[in-house]
């Protein structure tokens, strides 16, 4: 027992001693820390989280706040009107079906809309939208009245919610479709106004710098591109109008604010480590524990140790390098927002492959900034991203989208104007453009061509950078989730397709979108009577 009673006291002794020398701060550390806060801030970088507010005036919360209510939807509808709600909005196309390698179908002009279970989907999504009517009104008047900003609590840094995000992406889902049911109904002006709408959601909303944030406007951006070219198809609209509508896609910059997403993350991941200085510290083993268990006792101090030498030393030094780190990541959005197409812009450092951040210490710290990383991978995986080309690639994607439908508004004043398209995009230059219309993705002229029938295929090689003649990829090799919209996938080019013909469809339909009816042990051709 007195030898027990030894060996206790010597490890409680050491144990004082080294938790004297671990506790005791290294001044050079922090002082390095100091230096190196000081330094960013006089070189015009943010440290502080204070440095941030995204709070909004209290005109601006209740108008936005219509945004979300539509989204949402009135609270007193029952749970199985929305949820058949729901699965019709998820059985309508993303603005288009692909029926060639080079057109689509234009939705709103077909007799039957017909879901994968066989049901017609226009008197369904008619009687949705017919109770939802005073929500999306207002929604439409409030994306229509000015900026879009949501007011949030920038002090909450990486912990900060974000509840406005997965309300914006079906908003503009819904308006988008919207626009189509009211073509199919014939009322163009229900329409456009729908159509200006989701635009909104992508022209006036300045969003907060969270990478999620600029991942869920792109997703906006494809969704408004597509809900563009069903609405252009119907042909007729004044020319004052269109030109409204190219202004408002002429006004948008998808770069400047990507910078101060490194900035946001840099002050944030301070504000974490000061956090974890704070949090206290326990042995886990009480004194009655380590007398009788003294080899627990010895192992649960080599932890707490570890714990303590980081919250001490490694929260600092950490610290320090997480400045640096996000010093160098705004440093390289800097650099890609000032380039002129993505061909440039891919060349430089942490554009196509992310450049990790690594502690030496295995901490929360470093598993917190992992799981970022992985959601923002994942968020990109769902959004069809190819892998490697990250928050960039995604807005490379967005700028040829912005000029490819900007374009086409132009070809569609054009013919408003001369009664058929020009043969050549210069000719929209200097009336209708100020310059040659470029792709972003290599400064190219986009390609563009008239078909035989009087219509055109315009497109952007995307970013692969592969010119791949403007056609769709073939079906079978598209991904799963791809049958409902166009664009870029991996391998194909980004394209505003000209719409399919009556003979295109029929055939398309007949050969490629046959579904098997649940329950019924037979096919059917989707939109056939």
């Amino acid at each position: 027992m007195k030898v027990r009673w030894k060996i206790t006291v010597g490890l409680a002794t050491v144990g004082l001693f080294c938790a004297f020398l671990l506790i005791c701060p290294r001044d050079g550390t922090q002082k390095a820390v100091e230096e190196t806060r000081r330094a960013l801030r006089q070189q015009g970088f943010k440290v502080e989280l204070s440095e941030f507010d995204f709070s909004t005036s209290p005109e601006l919360r209740i108008r936005v706040a219509a945004l979300t209510n539509a989204a949402q939807l009135s609270v007193s509808r029952s749970i199985a009107a929305s949820a058949r709600r729901s699965t019709l909005l998820q059985g309508m196309p993303e603005g288009a079906w692909i029926v060639g390698s080079d057109s689509a179908l234009v939705i709103w002009r077909q007799e039957k809309l017909a879901s994968d279970s066989g049901e017609d989907l226009w008197p369904a999504l008619r009687e949705a939208f017919s109770e939802d009517r005073a929500e999306l009104d207002a929604a439409c008047e409030a994306a229509l009245s000015g900026p879009i900003h949501f007011n949030l609590v920038a002090s909450n840094g990486h912990q900060m919610v974000l509840p406005h995000l997965a309300a914006v992406k079906v908003l503009a889902h819904t308006l988008a479709t919207r626009s189509v049911v009211e073509l199919h109904n014939g009322n163009n002006d229900a329409a456009w106004t729908n159509l200006l709408a989701s635009t909104r959601l992508v022209t006036g909303w300045d969003p907060e710098p969270v990478e999620t944030s600029h991942l869920v406007r792109f997703a906006c951006v494809a969704i408004a591109y597509n809900a563009a070219w069903q609405t252009l198809q119907a042909g007729g609209w004044s020319d004052d109008r269109l030109a409204t509508f190219q202004r408002e896609w002429e006004s948008v910059d998808f770069f400047h604010q990507l910078p101060d997403t490194a900035a946001f993350a840099r002050a944030s991941a301070v504000a974490a480590c000061r956090l974890e200085r704070q949090q206290p510290l326990s042995s886990g083993l009480t004194i009655r524990e380590m007398i009788l268990s003294p080899r627990s006792a010895w192992s649960a101090f080599n932890e707490h140790r570890r714990q303590v030498r980081y919250r001490r030393h490694g929260t600092y030094e950490d610290e320090m390098a997480l400045l640096l780190h996000y010093r160098d990541r705004e440093l390289e959005l800097r650099c890609a927002a000032q380039c002129p197409t993505w061909s440039e812009m891919r060349q430089l450092p942490g554009i196509t492959k992310a450049i990790p951040f690594l502690s030496k210490y295995p901490s929360g710290m470093q598993c917190l900034l992992n799981l970022r990383q992985l959601t923002l991978a994942w968020q990109l995986y769902a959004q069809g991203q190819v892998p490697g080309q990250g928050l960039p690639g995604r807005a490379a994607d967005a700028e040829a989208r912005r000029r490819i439908i900007v374009t086409a508004i132009a070809l569609e004043r054009y013919r408003g104007r001369h009664g058929a398209y020009p043969k050549t995009l210069a000719e929209l230059v200097p009336d209708l453009l100020k310059g040659p219309p470029t792709d972003f993705i290599d400064g190219q002229p986009l390609r563009y061509h008239l078909t035989d029938d009087g219509d055109f295929v315009l497109y952007s090689v995307a970013l692969d950078g592969t010119d791949d003649g403007g056609k769709f990829p073939a079906r079978r090799e598209m991904p799963f989730g791809a049958r409902g919209a166009f664009g870029n996938r991996q391998g194909a080019d980004l394209v505003w397709p000209r719409p399919a013909s009556a003979a295109e469809a029929k055939r398309s339909h007949q050969e490629q979108m046959k579904i098997t009816l649940p329950n019924s042990g037979r096919s059917q051709t989707l939109n056939d009577p």
